[in-house]
């Protein structure tokens, strides 16, 4: 897709085919094994449910597909009736939210913190000063990013509970973005659909954020790789997982960027900063949800090659692999989930 002037937008419809960012289900021997697949498109990437197949299993995957797409909506800052949209455009008032999304802002604010401000979801006004999520993206002075900068801090969005009601306060100048956190909140609930339905074994993928739950077969994990950030149509075929539990997810500079006079601009942008990080091309993170994987592969990636291993490393059960232009860094835990060569 060629937009006017020198700078261009490269989506990889190929890649999305292909269920793209970061991973792809290893699909050796898949024929022998009976598994229901349904495939859908929404939040502008490929959704799909791997589960074993059984009469009622079409029902359980609807269902949980449903859940998905209402909450796709409800966190979607462009569409008027989403939750965020309403908190983007309170005027600076006070207004009363569901329990969930209270939550859900509440952990946001957690891994500001934790992360030190490299993943914040106040980065909204960022993202929309660098144009991406819309036609044209450009590079933006240095004064523009200095005068958005300290409208991105998650510290002035405040929550409040008062008996049972969830109240938040954002600053009338101020927008939100959950593009870092939605996917993995969302994968999560079509998780929790499903064992509510009464399965235990099934895999879901929104756009290469996985999550897996239970065996692929009896005795069979779910094999899943990591992209060439350099080719992201191959995969790293020396780190295949082997997962029965647990979610992965990559940021990468390859899914979302565009070039402006021969230089590459990613979508990951440092809330801290205000441009991109460029000491890494992808960031992979294993952890027990796909919410924290979500938030943890953007984090990691904003902090960069050095700190991000420290920061891996400082989290209980979370796992990670750094890739530059040349090198590949796997935490010591993450080197238990590759398939044995």
């Amino acid at each position: 897709m060629v937009f006017p002037g020198k700078k261009k937008i490269y989506i990889f419809f190929f890649v999305f085919l292909l269920i793209i960012a970061g991973f792809y289900i290893f699909r050796r021997a898949e024929q022998e094994i009976n598994l229901y697949s349904q495939t859908e498109f929404f939040m502008d990437t490929v959704v799909s449910i791997k589960i074993g197949e059984d009469p009622a299993v079409e029902k359980a995957v609807n269902k949980a597909f449903e859940v998905m797409k209402k909450e796709a909506i409800r966190l979607n800052r462009y569409k008027e009736d989403s939750v965020i949209y309403k908190i983007n455009y309170s005027d600076g008032k006070t207004i009363n939210i569901e329990r969930d999304i209270f939550l859900l802002l509440k952990k946001a604010k957690k891994y500001q913190e934790l992360s030190g401000g490299a993943f914040d979801i106040s980065i909204a006004p960022l993202v929309d000063l660098w144009g991406f999520g819309k036609e044209k993206q450009r590079v933006p002075e240095d004064y523009e990013i200095k005068e958005i900068l300290p409208l991105i801090d998650s510290n002035k969005l405040l929550l409040q509970k008062e008996y049972e009601q969830y109240r938040v306060y954002l600053p009338s100048e101020m927008s939100l973005d959950l593009g870092a956190i939605a996917k993995g909140y969302i994968i999560d609930k079509g998780v929790e659909s499903l064992i509510k339905s009464g399965y235990d074994s099934f895999y879901i993928n929104a756009g290469g954020n996985i999550r897996v739950n239970g065996e692929k077969s009896p005795g069979r994990s779910w094999h899943i790789g990591i992209r060439d950030p350099a080719t992201p149509a191959s995969i790293l075929t020396e780190y295949i997982t082997a997962l029965k539990k647990g979610s992965l997810a990559t940021s990468g500079d390859y899914e979302r960027f565009f070039e402006s006079e021969g230089k590459r601009y990613s979508h990951l942008l440092n809330p801290r900063t205000g441009y991109q990080e460029r000491s890494l091309r992808s960031a992979t993170i294993y952890a027990p949800t796909a919410l924290q994987a979500d938030i943890l592969s953007t984090a990691v990636f904003i902090k960069g090659w050095e700190e991000g291993k420290i920061f891996i490393n400082s989290l209980e059960n979370v796992e990670g692999v750094l890739i530059t232009d040349d090198e590949i860094w796997l935490s010591e835990g993450f080197k238990k989930l590759l398939i044995l060569q």
